[in-house]
């Protein structure tokens, strides 16, 4: 015997993630408090935020936002993925706070 499925049917509004409103990676690093120097692909930044650092470790692509510490090995693929382990957000939260998140419907 087939049971009714609980939620189909039932119209829910979309919502989706949204990547080209992420914020300008050089200006939102910036905004964190991050003094970014140097040039080419990666660039330096000033002290990690996810240790004790006591001299410049943390590097940014500015091109896509992507992070990596030298030090502490924190890393990931855009500002997304540092504001959410900066700030302990979950991806919606995350995308929520940053602009990026939005119903489509």
């Amino acid at each position: 015997m087939r049971r009714a499925h609980p939620t189909r049917g039932i119209a829910r509004p979309a919502f989706g993630f949204k990547r080209d409103r992420l914020p300008d990676p050089v200006a939102y690093y910036r905004e964190q408090g991050l003094k970014l120097t140097g040039g080419g692909g990666w660039w330096k930044s000033a002290l990690c935020p996810f240790h004790a650092d006591t001299t410049p470790s943390l590097r940014v692509r500015i091109e896509t936002g992507a992070f990596r510490c030298m030090v502490c090995g924190a890393h990931g693929g855009d500002v997304l993925a540092f504001h959410m382990l900066r700030h302990g957000l979950r991806f919606i939260e995350a995308a929520r706070a940053l602009g990026a998140w939005e119903a489509t419907r």
